[in-house]
């Protein structure tokens, strides 16, 4: 048996840096190491924009963790609890039970998830550009619009459908904006009722300056080449409202248009906003070797984690590269305390910055050396395709990026909607359709037969039976509102079948609609008190 067991929460850039260092330094011997990743794959975020533009394919930048980390124990369960006392965390297992797993050491690297709902009605109606999924939604609805605004004859209407909103002017926010309009003018001419002056895109930023992180000179370089290319930037201003035509501005405009993407905006995850320790903004505070403060065997790296550079005494910057070495060095200092070695403060001087703005221009400052256009371009896709954690995803990324500079875009797309979201299910008489003391998951409402409800009696198991249900009549909502396991078992009495509504439309259903949220909850306390 190992004698450590390092659990690592998170497959981003630092996780997947801390588990290779640490297997290269460990044996399987030696260590035991389990990684949380609720995706199966690390997501390389810098190239999310041009999934969603339709330059490289969704699975070039999904690397499998089970491929890129074979020997390590790579976990899709969420967890839901982290008790730093007992050294131990909780997760949800795949059969929706709580159960429990110990620890030597624990590395924090589950990053930060998005949060657009600052803004009233952002949540509703913006998209999202934090996962392959966020990505993939964008580019269906990016084709959905130049295919609607292809028939469209209203000639208001269809700038309507071809107006683009890209909210936050950072790397995500001016790569998107670069990627959308170069899709939307290479794809035109596929497109016999769509003209040039039908097409906007433009880009709103609170700052006075798009690409705060890098050089007055390559700002103004990549603000000139945005409006040169037809983007529009609208700087010092900030959207108060998003409404399904557009959105409204700070100074009183309305900016009407089809498509709302917002680029700005996170929150620290549930897990880590439950932890009782200190804090920064949002941000886990650590020691300089990155340990969390006061404690000796959990670290913290990433965004999700405010850790000072020893190079020059200020946060480490929320990128990849810093990610990385954070990764590695903090894999590092855990082997120096497993041989009881003294621990090395993050030292890490930025190799540089690199920040694509469409139309094969990019701005980038490495080493200190300032750079832009089609060089920086090509500079750029050189850095990030061999930055890719494997040979597979470097060879498909090349292979798409020499495609897109030979042939268009691909404009064919799966559409993403969901055939249904409400099931239906068949019991023969004498099945259970859920036992008492099982987690809650799932609404149903009877369509035809009987159910009857049943409590163990006695230790025996015998069970009595508390109650008959019938067609109209619905059961399992004590659990889902009440967030606890099933107080009694349901049987189908005689053939029956069932509507049944997942937990999240429960939920969203009940929320929305008052009298059904009543009717609910009044039933709940009858039945309770039948219990």
């Amino acid at each position: 048996m190992p004698s450590q067991r390092i659990v690592i929460i998170g497959g981003g850039f630092a996780g997947v840096a801390c588990a290779k260092t640490l297997r290269k330094r460990l044996t399987p011997d030696q260590c035991e190491i389990v990684m949380f990743n609720r995706e199966n794959h690390m997501v390389f975020h810098p190239l999310l924009a041009e999934v969603a533009g339709a330059s490289i394919n969704q699975d070039a930048v999904a690397t499998p963790l089970r491929q890129t980390l074979p020997s390590i124990h790579c976990r899709t369960e969420t967890v839901e609890k982290i008790d730093l006392l007992n050294n131990s965390l909780e997760f949800e297992s795949h059969d929706g039970w709580i159960r429990r797993m110990t620890y030597d050491h624990l590395v924090i690297a589950c990053g930060r998830i998005a949060n657009i709902g600052m803004v009233p009605g952002m949540a509703d109606h913006a998209f999202p550009l934090k996962t392959v999924g966020d990505a993939m939604v964008l580019r269906a609805h990016l084709m959905q619009q130049l295919e609607k605004a292809e028939v469209c004859d209203d000639p208001e209407r269809k700038r309507w459908y071809l107006s683009f909103t890209i909210i936050g002017g950072g790397y995500s926010g001016v790569e998107t904006a670069g990627e959308i309009q170069d899709l939307m003018h290479v794809s035109r001419r596929f497109f016999r009722n769509i003209s040039e002056d039908d097409i906007a895109v433009r880009i709103i930023h609170s700052r006075d300056h798009l690409l705060p992180e890098i050089s007055p000179t390559l700002r103004q370089f990549a603000r000139i080449k945005l409006v040169k290319a037809g983007i529009d930037v609208i700087l010092k201003t900030r959207v108060t409202l998003a409404t399904a035509e557009g959105v409204r501005l700070g100074d009183g405009r309305v900016v009407n248009g089809g498509t709302l993407v917002c680029t700005i905006g996170t929150s620290i995850t549930p897990v880590l906003e439950r932890l009782d320790v200190p804090k920064d903004r949002d941000r886990l505070r650590t020691d300089p070797d990155m340990r969390l403060c006061g404690l000796t065997n959990a670290w913290a790296l990433g965004d999700c984690a405010l850790i000072l550079n020893a190079y020059d005494k200020q946060p480490s910057a929320p990128t990849g590269q810093f990610a990385e070495r954070q990764g590695n060095q903090a894999a590092e200092n855990i082997v120096r305390v497993i041989r009881g070695q003294p621990t090395q403060p993050f030292y890490f001087k930025s190799l540089g910055q690199l920040c694509s703005i469409g139309g094969h221009n990019a701005v980038a400052e490495i080493l200190g050396i300032r750079i832009s256009g089609f060089f920086a371009w090509l500079l750029w896709r050189g850095i990030y395709l061999f930055k890719l954690p494997s040979w597979s995803r470097r060879t498909k990324v090349a292979f798409d990026w020499i495609w897109e500079l030979v042939f268009s875009r691909d404009l064919a797309h799966l559409k993403t909607d969901q055939t249904t979201r409400v099931t239906r299910a068949h019991y023969n008489a004498g099945d259970y359709i859920f036992r008492q003391g099982e987690p809650g998951n799932n609404f149903y409402i009877i369509e035809k037969g009987e159910v009857e409800v049943l409590r163990a009696k006695n230790e025996q198991g015998e069970a009595e039976v508390l109650a008959v249900l019938k067609e109209g009549e619905f059961f399992g909502e004590m659990a889902l509102l009440e967030s606890q396991p099933r107080v009694a078992s349901v049987r189908a009495r005689t053939p029956v079948e069932v509507c049944v509504m997942g937990r999240n439309v429960f939920t969203q259903l009940s929320r929305s609609m008052t009298p059904l949220r009543n009717i609910l909850i009044d039933t709940v306390k009858r039945r309770n008190a039948a219990l």
